[in-house]
């Protein structure tokens, strides 16, 4: 390509820059609401796993139950509880078991420097942690194995109770109360975003080793079992297998649902991620339909000055111009229009959705806020806005141009 066909272009350009400002200013609003839109639906998503992850990924809970059906003799109303043995007796005999922990809870009153809150505690053990995302701030940890198996008076506490408890001071090494016993505190649970929860966000909880628990608890029964699979995909084997085994050791039908229920996390994010998914398809979809409106108004700006430069064309190709020339031409054409409007939607976006993500969320009061304040211009984004602006950009100038360059020389001089 010479220097002619940018000369030629750049000449019928400027005799058509005020008609195509409008235009301009559409592929403008299109490109920033396909981009907005595509953005704060992807945050959506990632905000909506993050927060569902607060809780615990791949994870299964377990709680006891009561039977609605006879067994074997047995009536029906009896009363399922988990114990403690039960968590060897399912690591022992499910194989797809990763890990697995008990917990058992209890509200009480829990004190240091004389203030006094009441919180729910937990006795568990370290598998908690790591099923529950249960991670530290800097400086400290979550229970291991030692504290348990040595009975240790340690305690892990949720952010919100180390600043009612100690304020703005350290809590790790402190001491505090509960339930009349002093326990030490080796950690304070980092902040993280939370919507899916029992008992409270974990930032109000107080965890113990599940031995020095039951050493200030006289329920000798568990509140539920923590299960993480060691592959997510065998969550419903899981919960068959637990059915049968507790059935068997328990002595109610397997298929007795409220013997005892689960709380199949894994599942549940699977439901809630296709709902957020589907948001994310439909505001791309609006935001394409917004950039296509001014994709038709460059398709009629370039059938007009088709018309418009009938003669001209003829001229050219009566002079010996290939068609391609005039397809070229008109495509170039096309291409800066769409560039010139697409580009100044593209640098606001892109602006835009850095300046919202510099709010900062508020961890204590996490609401839907929360989910709006975290839109992603992610590369996968930016690939798919590209593909459709090229579409876009193609089929909105290769008509035009096809009918321009297929016009008869002879006709095209006579026309006025």
């Amino acid at each position: 390509m010479n220097g002619t066909l940018p000369r030629f272009f750049w000449s019928e350009y400027r005799k058509r820059r005020r008609r195509t400002s409008l235009i301009t200013f559409a592929l403008f609003w299109g490109t920033l609401s396909i981009l907005l839109l595509m953005a704060f639906g992807r945050g959506l998503t990632a905000q909506f796993h993050a927060a569902f992850s607060g809780l615990g990924q791949t994870l299964i809970m377990v709680y006891g139950g009561q039977t609605s059906v006879t067994f074997e003799g047995l009536p029906k109303g009896r009363t399922i509880r988990l114990y403690p043995e039960d968590v060897d007796y399912l690591r022992e005999r499910i194989p797809e078991i990763g890990l697995i922990a008990p917990e058992s809870y209890n509200g009480w009153a829990v004190s240091a420097g004389g203030k006094e809150i009441n919180r729910t505690v937990h006795g568990t053990t370290a598998a908690f942690g790591l099923m529950r995302s249960q991670v530290a701030q800097t400086g400290g940890r979550f229970l291991d194995d030692d504290d348990d198996r040595l009975g240790r008076k340690v305690a892990f506490i949720g952010w919100k109770v180390a600043a009612d408890l100690f304020g703005t001071k350290e809590a790790v090494g402190r001491t505090i109360i509960v339930n009349r016993v002093p326990f030490t505190v080796v950690g304070v649970l980092q902040k993280k975003v939370q919507d899916s929860m029992y008992n409270g966000p974990d930032a109000e909880q107080v965890y113990l080793p599940f031995r020095s628990f039951r050493q200030i608890d006289n329920q000798r029964y568990l509140d539920q079992i923590h299960i993480r699979p060691l592959q997510a995909s065998s969550s419903k084997l899981i919960e068959s297998r637990v059915r049968t085994l507790l059935g068997r050791k328990s002595r109610f039908d397997p298929a007795d649902r409220y013997a005892i229920s689960f709380w199949n996390t894994i599942e549940d994010a699977k439901e809630g991620q296709a709902i957020f998914q589907g948001i994310e398809i439909f505001l791309g979809i609006m935001g394409g339909l917004t950039l296509l409106i001014g994709a038709v108004g460059v398709t009629n700006l370039m059938y007009a000055a088709a018309k418009e430069r009938t003669k001209e064309i003829g001229v050219k190709l009566a002079i010996g111009a290939r068609r391609r020339i005039i397809i070229q031409q008109f495509l170039l054409e096309t291409t800066f229009v769409f560039a010139k409007g697409t580009f100044w939607g593209f640098i606001l976006a892109f602006n835009l959705i850095h300046l919202v993500r510099l709010v900062p969320i508020n961890y204590d009061s996490f609401g839907v806020e929360a989910y709006l304040l975290r839109p992603q211009l992610s590369p996968g984004i930016l690939l798919i806005y590209l593909a459709v602006l090229g579409v876009l950009v193609f089929l909105s100038g290769i008509f035009p141009a096809l009918r321009a360059s297929r016009a008869n020389p002879i006709e095209s001089l006579r026309y006025e």
